[in-house]
């Protein structure tokens, strides 16, 4: 990793008494052994810490969270909105949170990186999808019926504008109190079997892993660019 001007949008990257600066092109690797840009677990010496345990990419619109262990599980806080866990050798992005904390547990203690994107600035180069709407780079915003998007735009909605326990992925009850308040009386039998339907398509036909429920769901959409910004702004117009 190089050092980055001040006056350059930036990710904030901070861990103890650590801080780096990260701007798009940049990255940065984390773990245990010497070498890395940013150690952890190492004094004391911790085992559950891998020696290498993940790399930190900066982008135009966000960071890609790599975790490189082939053992341990990375977890995502965010900010507003539930946390998340990267499984082994897996990668998402920060979209849309502006601020995640990303935490590894080690032998005694739980260590922790913060990921401020609130200097980064807006997205610039992201390559945009055919309806215009942007996903986080690195990833791939599937063609969608415009009924399956509305529904997994919907389960992304209290995620996506909301923090707290506000900010939770809705069951199917809320969703249906959610439709109605937006114009749109749903019911609950009707909005599960859209999602069930969307889940089953998205692993069979895309071979997305581990849709297993809406929460799920819900958080490979937001962190896949599958829902954005743009999916909201749309969901309201149609009100």
């Amino acid at each position: 990793m190089t050092a980055s001007d001040d006056a350059t949008p930036a990710a904030l990257i901070s861990s103890g008494d650590l801080t780096r600066r990260l701007v798009a092109g940049q990255s940065l690797r984390f773990g245990r052994a010497p070498g890395n840009d940013l150690r952890i677990g190492h004094s004391p010496e911790d085992r559950r810490v891998p020696r290498t345990a993940g790399l930190l990419e900066c982008r135009d619109d966000g960071v890609l969270i790599h975790n490189l262990s082939d053992k341990r599980t990375l977890t995502v806080a965010t900010f507003p909105g539930p946390g998340y866990e990267i499984l082994p050798m897996m990668v998402t992005g920060t979209h849309p949170h502006p601020l995640v904390r990303l935490s590894l547990t080690g032998a005694v203690t739980e260590y922790r990186i913060t990921i401020d994107l609130r200097g980064l600035g807006p997205a610039r180069t992201s390559p945009a999808g055919a309806d215009g709407s942007a996903p986080t780079a690195g990833f791939q915003r599937i063609p969608m019926k415009p009924r399956q998007r509305f529904f997994l735009t919907a389960l992304c909605l209290p995620v996506m504008t909301s923090s707290g326990p506000r900010g939770q992925v809705p069951s199917y009850a809320a969703m249906e109190e959610l439709m109605v308040a937006h114009g749109h009386p749903y019911r609950a039998k009707t909005i599960r079997n859209n999602l069930d339907e969307l889940r089953a398509w998205l692993t069979h036909e895309h071979d997305i892993p581990d849709l297993t429920g809406v929460e799920r769901l819900a958080h490979w959409a937001i962190r896949s660019g599958n829902v954005t910004d743009t999916d909201l702004e749309r969901f309201a117009d149609d009100t």
